[in-house]
């Protein structure tokens, strides 16, 4: 009986670690979320307040785009290797 009340606790030790947290509990919040948050609100500042015209080369092409756009794109590109990367490593180990 000792036996099986001790595996039992183990279970419900188990059960409590691994279930959700409840509706309405406190929960912390990672830093992660709010340096993702400041990074997108200042790219869209800097995005926003360069509209101007440029040309951008890609090696053998050649276009006239709204910087808005040539920002637009590099910053989606970052995010996504910034993204890819770490879970890219983490498969090969």
């Amino acid at each position: 009986m000792n036996e099986r009340s001790a595996r039992d606790e183990r279970e419900e030790r188990t059960a409590r670690e691994t279930s959700p947290p409840k509706p309405g509990g406190r929960r912390r919040r990672s830093w992660h979320l709010y340096a993702a948050i400041a990074v997108v609100i200042i790219a869209a500042i800097i995005i926003l307040q360069n509209s101007q015209s440029v040309d951008v080369k890609l090696l053998f092409a050649e276009t006239n785009t709204p910087l808005v756009f040539a920002l637009l794109i590099a910053f989606a590109l970052g995010a996504l290797t910034g993204w890819l990367l770490p879970r890219v490593r983490r498969d090969k180990h």
